[in-house]
């Protein structure tokens, strides 16, 4: 998100701006390689297709973000940055290389997390790092990556809260697993934002950013052309 983590992006080296080689980053570092099987990755597809309209989800009770938050532990965070560095090292040697230098510059999720708190969230809570996450790669998908209001990203924290809560096994993961999850979200957030923001001025690139993003989040569950964002959070439409 330009601006929000504009400068966690400028440290990510992409391999330049090959487009095969930005899409092989996506698909490879992003999804399948880094997140960990308690993400349950249709959780938030099942969600969108049960969505309400927005009157409805107004007179709802606020869902429970307390269960999906995480007492960090920085000896947990070196293990999983480490682990995902070995994690890619297996599909993509030179992508693992370029994992290993941006987290060598420093603590990746502090940055993150001092980038995202005047937007209201927090590195500590998975609703917060799934609505992150869910933002970002939408916003890919349509070659965007501004920073939005306060209130949409309030709006879709709630409803990855719902969802989340409502699969059972992210509440109920231990700090260790939620912190897995979260780091790994927040690793691909900012990949995906760099890797955005590297293609501007570029349309083919872009476009095949745009594709990578769109089929790493199908992995997730979730159709990105398939919904738009409001101040109340995600709603279907698009049809892209």
């Amino acid at each position: 998100m330009r601006k929000l983590l504009g400068v966690v992006a400028l440290a990510i080296a992409l391999g330049g701006n090959d487009a095969a080689a930005q899409q092989s980053i996506i698909d490879g570092w992003s999804w399948s390689t880094l997140v960990p099987s308690i993400a349950q990755t249709d959780v938030l597809g099942t969600h969108l297709r049960e969505l309400r309209n927005e009157q409805e989800r107004r007179n709802t009770p606020p869902p429970d973000v307390s269960r999906l938050g995480y007492a960090p532990s920085k000896a947990r965070r070196s293990a999983n940055l480490a682990a995902f560095v070995e994690k890619t090292r297996a599909v993509d040697p030179n992508g693992a290389a370029d994992l290993q230098r941006l987290f060598a510059e420093g603590d990746i999720i502090e940055r993150i997390g001092a980038a995202i708190a005047p937007v209201g969230l927090r590195t500590d809570n998975l609703a917060d790092v799934y609505a992150l996450w869910w933002i970002t790669a939408w916003q890919a998908t349509r070659g965007d990556n501004d920073t939005l209001g306060r209130d949409m990203y309030a709006a879709v924290r709630a409803q990855s809260a719902e969802a989340l809560n409502g699969a059972g096994s992210p509440a109920r993961a231990s700090d260790a697993e939620k912190q897995e999850l979260a780091e790994a979200l927040l690793v691909q957030t900012a990949l995906i934002d760099a890797a955005v923001e590297q293609a501007k001025g570029n349309p083919a690139l872009m476009r095949q950013v745009e594709r990578a993003v769109a089929k790493g989040a199908r992995g997730m569950g979730l159709d990105m052309a398939r919904m738009e964002i409001t101040s109340g959070g995600f709603v279907p439409g698009g049809g892209r």
